[in-house]
């Protein structure tokens, strides 16, 4: 039996996330850290609260909480039976605590789910390629058969590296950054610690051996022996994907949805791209157990889904709703038609300034694709420095990324930061991470690039997400506002009402 209206969910020890299917469609997703402001919640964690993102979903019913078919709970990889049944009793007594009725919770495989996220992102993607902590599954569309599925170790390595290194485990664009100031080193001595089998502790052991020194904590100065273990750890990741896709009997010519956290790395997708260059690989924009909240849902109903499965699947604001928080807060602000505040965002980026944009719903996922971002100018000498110093407090060698329009970048497909280009004349040499927009898929800010290259001549925007110093992106009008007022953002621009400190 198919359901039509299905709340899904993930992330019961962390990361906890939320969607609802209806209308033949996912509908709504979202974070919980998104709304409590603190990152890796868990469902456990939120007990004595009750959850914001199930609260927000459930309001988009005429009934809500009674308007549920069915639960679609997708437990951890590689749980156990009595694992599972344990975290289905929670997730029950969960609902039932807060909402009063708990409508019947069915378990839908962490795979599976994932299959199904990447085929509604990707209507066209023949063939998806998943590749969680400790599996890698390859799966023909149409087939509900896998050609590969064997344990695959590098992710929880992935993991293990990044803790080491004082970064938070599912973040590994920021271990990619690392990696490019180093030596691959290590890359024999790593090899072999996969080779014997990684366990939870493997990877940390032999890291504290090459290094000798304990992990690092957050904000710790790093040596050169750590960027060598990154950009060791890099390589190896590389040559293990690569050795796996080789040993795959797919079509060179077809199209393959890469699917997993290890490959949140541009340059890691860039090698594989390189190495596989007749074959069209396609990249989405969550990844972890918070696609699965998406994926569930599209399993149960039978992987219908009507259109291709948008980021933008958060709450948005209405200019009321905007308002009514802009005066509650007591803040100056003035507001403008669309066409207005796009060009007072022109201007402020020519001269120099940083720009929040808050603008339609919330973005589902780890990245700012134009919802929830700050803009800055990459013709600015100091524009990176900037951004590290006043709103990320993060190293400068970390690097940021760069929408543009898709026209411009000929043969490159980007739309979730997942690939990098060359641009010589702002950054030298270096990649850079790329966003490509399309008209289509994200007009208002296809218009804003649109409107300041006229004006400037510079063809893209420095694009990071709209965050202070360690928290989620900011999802409602109170968040950017706080991070507005605790950053050295110069102009906020909330739903076209405009916010300026001089």
């Amino acid at each position: 039996m198919k359901h039509s209206s299905i709340l899904g969910i993930s992330g019961i020890d962390r990361s906890f996330a939320v969607s609802l299917y209806s209308g033949g469609r996912i509908s709504f997703a979202i974070e919980e850290d998104k709304l409590r402001r603190f990152r890796g919640l868990g469902m456990r964690h939120l007990e004595g609260l009750g959850s914001r993102a199930i609260d927000l979903g459930l309001s988009r019913l005429g009934r809500e909480i009674h308007g549920v078919e069915v639960v679609a709970y997708v437990p951890p990889v590689e749980s156990s039976a009595e694992e599972i049944q344990e975290q289905c009793e929670f997730v029950s007594q969960f609902l039932e605590r807060h909402y009063g009725i708990s409508p019947p919770v069915e378990i839908v495989d962490y795979c599976s789910a994932h299959l199904a996220f990447e085929r509604a992102v990707h209507g066209n993607a023949e063939h998806v390629f998943h590749v969680s902590n400790s599996r890698a599954i390859y799966s023909r569309s149409g087939s509900a058969a896998h050609e590969l599925d064997r344990k695959f170790s590098i992710g929880q390595f992935a993991e293990d590296c990044a803790e080491f290194l004082g970064l938070d485990p599912h973040r590994i664009h920021h271990l990619e950054g690392i990696a490019r100031r180093g030596e691959p080193r290590f890359l024999a001595e790593l090899q072999e610690v996969v080779n014997l089998g990684t366990n939870s502790n493997s990877g940390a052991k032999a890291f504290r051996k090459l290094t000798g020194s304990p992990q690092l904590s957050t904000g710790k100065t790093l040596l050169k022996v750590h960027f060598d273990i990154a950009a060791s750890f890099h390589e190896l990741l590389r040559r293990e994907i690569c050795d796996l896709l080789n040993s795959i009997s797919f079509d060179r010519a077809g199209t393959v949805a890469l699917s997993g956290e290890v490959f949140q790395s541009w340059s890691l997708n860039d090698q594989i791209a390189s190495q596989f260059p007749d074959t069209n690989f396609l990249f989405s924009f969550a990844s972890g157990s918070s696609a699965c909240a998406v994926g569930g849902p599209l399993v149960l109903a039978g992987h219908k889904q009507i259109g291709s499965l948008s980021p933008f699947l958060g709450p948005r604001y209405s200019p009321a709703e905007v308002k009514s928080v802009l005066d509650n807060c007591k803040a100056r602000y003035e507001y403008c038609p669309s066409n207005q505040a796009t060009e007072m965002v022109c201007e402020a980026l020519m001269q120099g300034k940083m720009v929040g944009w808050f603008n339609g719903p919330c973005e589902f996922g780890y990245r700012a694709l134009g919802a929830r971002s700050v803009f800055a100018n990459p013709a600015n000498p100091y524009a990176c420095d900037n951004l590290s110093s006043f709103l990320k407090k993060r190293p400068s060698y970390l690097p940021y990324a760069v929408a543009m329009k898709e026209d411009e970048i000929p043969g490159i497909r980007s739309p979730h930061l997942s690939r990098s280009t060359h641009l010589p004349e702002y950054f030298d040499n270096s990649p850079v991470r790329l966003q490509t927009v399309s008209s289509i898929g994200s007009p208002s800010l296809y218009q804003l690039l649109e409107s300041f290259q006229a004006r400037s001549g510079v063809r893209a925007m420095l694009n990071t997400s709209l965050n202070y110093f360690e928290e989620p992106i900011a999802c409602t009008p109170r968040d950017a506002l706080k991070t507005f007022f605790a950053s050295g953002l110069d102009v906020l621009v909330i739903e076209n009402f405009v916010l300026r400190k001089s």
